[in-house]
Parts: structure tokens; sequence; C-alpha cells
């Protein structure tokens, strides 16, 4: 079931946390995909999927030995997958449970295909983009490049 968002989250909540993040420069454990990503939907929601990661890495090396710790996998699409399992969000899929990234909506968590590397983000208010941060600062990617989404 997904998250109950708060009262104006796409008109208020969503559209302020993109503005004061725009700028912010990508650093590990403070702001990269993952949590970017959880911070956003914890304005949306007030809730913070990334409750176990935060405060728990420093570096590529430290964040990756946590997604292995915590999920088994090794890739930003296994902690994304771990936290959307832990917090019952449903993923785009259909019956054959094949993905269906482009069903993703405002606000919906994506894994994204950036440069090579697969990130976690959000979906644009515009419904046709994604929002993420990545090493070389905020990136803004098509819909069409979403490799996994859940409904948020």
């Amino acid at each position: 079931m997904p998250l109950k968002r708060v009262d104006n989250w796409d008109t208020v909540a969503l559209d302020q946390f993109f503005v004061a993040r725009r700028t912010m420069p990508f650093a590990w454990g403070k702001n990269d995909c993952c949590l970017f990503t959880a911070d956003a939907i914890q304005a949306m929601t007030g809730v913070d999927l990334a409750a176990d990661f935060r405060g728990k890495y420093s570096d590529a090396k430290s964040a990756f030995a946590l997604i292995h710790s915590l999920s088994g996998g090794s890739t930003v699409a296994d902690a994304a997958a771990w936290c959307a399992t832990k917090y019952g969000l449903t993923e785009w899929v259909d019956k054959a449970a094949k993905p269906l990234p482009l069903m993703a909506k405002r606000g919906d968590l994506i894994v994204v295909e950036n440069a090579g590397q697969l990130i976690a983000g959000i979906v644009h208010l515009n419904g046709r983009d994604v929002i993420s941060v990545a090493e070389q600062g905020a990136v803004r990617l098509p819909l069409t490049a979403v490799q996994r989404a859940w409904k948020v």
C-alpha cells in the first residue's frame, strides 16, 4: 500500500524540496541519490525510508557495504527494492511481474540509468522527467530511462 502523502505534497512540499536541493552538491551520506530520494519522499509523506541508512556511511565503499548488509544486494536498485518492500510500496509491474517503469507517476520512487549507472530518484512534478542527484550534481532525466518504479 502506498504511503499517505501530506496535503499539498505536490504544490508545496515536493516543489519546495526540489527548489531547496537544486544546487546542493553531491556528498556521500549527505546528498547522494538514495538520501535525496528518501528526503523527497519524507517531504511528501513524513516517513524516512532511509532511516536504516542515514548517518551510517560516508563514501561509496561504505555505502555499498551497507546496501549489501541490509538488502543482500550490491546496487542502488537493490537498496530501493529493499526500502520499497520494508515500507510497503508496490512496484509498477505487469501480471507476469515484469517491471512497468513508464507507469510511474509524479512523486513515485524510481531507479533510472544515468551515465551507465543506476541511481535512485523521484518522478518530477511534470510527470515526464525524473530528478535525482549524482556525483556531477543534480540530474534531470527522461522518464523513458527509468528501469524500475514504485508507487509512493
